[in-house]
C-alpha cells in the first residue's frame, strides 16, 4: 500500500485529500512539521506548492527518498518551479476524484519503478 505524505495548507482541503487517499486504497500521512527535521518514509508526495516551505520540503524528500514519486495538485497551472520538480502529475483545483485517483495511481506506479519493486526492475 502506497504511503502518500498530504502537504496541503487548508485543514478542509486536506481531510478530503485524506478521504480520497484511503478510498484509493493508500496510507495517507499529513505532513507535519517536525521539531527534529524528520520526514516519514513515503512513496508519494500530495503537494499544494502554496504550503509555505512546500517547494523545500519537495525537493529535500526527493534528496532524502529519491524513490518518492510527486503528484503537485493545486489551483495554479504548473509553473517554472513546479516544473522542476519532475512531478508525475498535476492536478489542477477544483478537481474530479478520479482525476485525483489516476495521479495517485501513476505516482504509486513511479515510485514503485523507481525504488525497484516492480517486475523486471534492477
Amino acid at each position: 500500500m502506497p504511503r502518500v505524505l498530504i502537504a496541503e495548507p487548508s485543514a478542509d482541503v486536506r481531510v478530503l485529500l485524506q478521504h480520497v487517499v484511503t478510498r484509493a486504497g493508500h496510507e495517507a500521512i499529513e505532513y507535519q512539521r517536525s521539531r527534529h527535521g524528520q520526514l516519514p518514509d513515503v512513496d508519494v508526495l500530495l503537494l499544494e506548492p502554496a504550503l509555505v516551505g512546500g517547494l523545500e520540503l519537495a525537493s529535500r524528500l526527493r534528496a532524502e527518498q529519491p524513490h518518492v514519486a510527486i503528484v503537485i495538485c493545486s489551483i495554479f497551472s504548473p509553473g517554472p518551479q513546479t516544473q522542476e520538480l519532475d512531478a508525475v502529475a498535476h492536478v489542477l483545483k477544483p478537481f474530479s476524484r478520479s482525476a485525483l485517483e489516476r495521479a495517485l495511481e501513476a505516482a504509486g506506479a513511479t515510485a514503485r519503478r523507481r525504488a525497484g519493486t516492480l517486475p523486471g526492475c534492477a
